[in-house]
């Protein structure tokens, strides 16, 4: 029997010449302000390799933007996304999360070491069912800069999943959690670098790298700015700075650790009635896509299937958030996506609830049957069988 998957369209939010527009608009917006940097000896460092330092801007000249642009079209081409893997659709949990949903209260509380040993259990338990990820949360019983190592240590013991590395956060635990890593078998080869709109690298992401360059193979840089936040409101506008943002970004960072540096650009709806970013609601995945898009564009190639995100502004597990989470999983399932972020995760992602990981697993059952699509072979002899049984011959 034949068996059609549902699979609809990938709609396309931009046209090419529109999104041409947002980067050389892109392009302009980083020659003409440059990149604030905070560290003085990167742009000390930048200096030295040609680029134009102005107090604390560095301001690459037309020539590197044009550099930047063609060497991330030769590398996308080189990576063109494949079509869709085969097999069920899978969920990640977030290990960012501070909070815990507590069962028995119904109430959100601090993640404390045993909660977060619980929470990596559950993971665990459920990776047969698709789920992945570590350690969902960190400890907040613990001083500040050994969460990350203790967050590591507890997936690793508990997880299946938990050899997968933690957001090390502090330039003084970065290289112990390399180091726990590697002894894992799983070794941090490539570090991020954060950008902070508008127009700003430094704090720990640059301190990270800096001091661990000669550890790494390749280095990685993003933003996550907010439309009518911390970006302009309108989303090509916004996307344009993102644009400008990233590339900056990655040329600074060839030049001062002669690293090859990837780069991609996030811009994330903003809610102007709270004064933080919005995610699960329309806007969110709208954004998700277009940022797609656009990185896509930027390297060379045509849009994939996005990365699946099932997130929500939720607080706790209910309506808003089984709603939220189901909009996220059907549509991203439907144009092709088979990966999705932000499993069991509520607020953001500050809070992690493992009553709503279970619900999630059941919201992925409902859309991956409905993907799967049905049979579509018709046999009229077996028809007829199974019709004979109950059929009287008319008189």
């Amino acid at each position: 029997m034949t068996a059609r998957p549902v699979r609809l369209p990938r709609p396309l939010l931009f046209t090419e010449e529109e999104l041409q527009r947002i980067a050389d608009a892109g392009a302009r917006i980083l020659a003409q302000l440059g990149l604030r940097v905070l560290h003085p000896q990167v742009r000390e460092a930048a200096g030295r390799r040609g680029l134009r330092v102005r107090g604390d801007r560095v301001f690459p000249d037309r020539r590197a933007i044009a550099e930047c642009a063609q060497q991330a079209r030769a590398e996308g081409r080189a990576h063109q996304a494949d079509e869709p893997e085969a097999g069920g659709l899978k969920l990640y949990t977030c290990q960012y999360p501070s909070y815990v949903h507590d069962l028995d209260t119904d109430t959100v509380v601090p993640f404390t070491t045993a909660r977060l040993i619980e929470a990596a259990k559950l993971v665990d338990v459920l990776a047969p069912e698709g789920v992945i990820g570590g350690a969902p949360g960190i400890p907040s019983d613990a001083p500040q800069y050994l969460r990350p190592l203790l967050q590591y240590k507890i997936q690793a013991e508990h997880c299946r999943h938990g050899r997968t590395p933690v957001d090390g956060r502090w330039a003084r635990t970065v290289p112990y959690v390399m180091d726990m890593a590697e002894a894992l078998g799983r070794p941090i080869r490539s570090l991020p670098v954060y950008v902070a709109s508008p127009l700003t690298i430094g704090a720990e992401s640059l301190e990270c790298v800096m001091r661990l360059r000669g550890r790494l193979d390749y280095v990685w840089t993003s933003n996550m700015s907010s439309a009518g936040g911390s970006a302009p409101i309108r989303l090509a506008d916004a996307l344009a700075l993102a644009i400008g943002e990233v590339m900056g970004s990655a040329i600074v960072l060839r030049a001062v650790t002669d690293l090859p540096v990837g780069w991609s650009v996030r811009v994330c709806a903003f809610d102007l009635r709270g004064m933080a970013m919005s995610f699960g609601g329309p806007e969110d995945l709208l954004f998700h896509w277009a940022c797609d898009e656009l990185n896509a564009f930027c390297h060379g190639r045509q849009p994939g299937r996005p990365g699946g995100q099932m997130r929500t502004q939720a607080k706790l597990p209910g309506p808003q958030a089984s709603a939220e989470k189901m909009a996220g999983i059907a549509a991203g399932a439907l144009i092709g996506s088979r990966s999705f972020d932000g499993a069991g995760t509520l607020s953001l992602d500050e809070v992690f609830s493992a009553e709503q990981l279970v619900v999630d697993c059941e919201l992925r059952d409902h859309v991956q049957r409905l993907v799967a699509g049905v049979e579509t072979d018709c046999d009229p002899q077996a028809c007829a069988a199974e019709a004979r049984p109950g059929w009287t011959a008319a008189s």
